[in-house]
């Protein structure tokens, strides 16, 4: 056999593999590359998901916080109210019986 035929099938071996090779790598690369946006649009959507829920549960908590507070302020209004009536009901006499209450609470 002639040298430069040999030499020639070589380099196109050579040549070859190395298209082979680097097309695989381009497609590992292209692989990643998607794998990475998919990641990306992911975490992405999960944030988005993540600050939704953090702003309804901080808007619930405050709700929650000013529907105590309502019922707080009722309390005070009725144990005021409870107070003065019971300044009355003592004012003209009478004697209210408030132990079967406490034990009823």
């Amino acid at each position: 056999m002639d040298p430069g035929v040999i030499v020639g099938a070589a380099g196109a071996l050579a040549g070859l593999l190395s298209t082979i090779y680097t097309a695989r790598q381009a497609r590992r690369a292209a692989q990643d590359q998607e794998a990475a946006a998919e990641r990306a649009a992911l975490r992405q959507v999960e944030q988005g998901a993540y600050q939704r829920a953090s702003a309804f549960d901080v808007d619930t908590q405050m709700r929650m916080q000013a529907e105590i507070a309502r019922q707080a302020e009722q309390i005070r209004t009725l144990q005021r109210q409870v107070a003065r009536l019971t300044r009355q009901l003592t004012h003209v006499g009478l004697v209210p019986d408030i132990n079967d209450e406490e034990e009823h609470a």
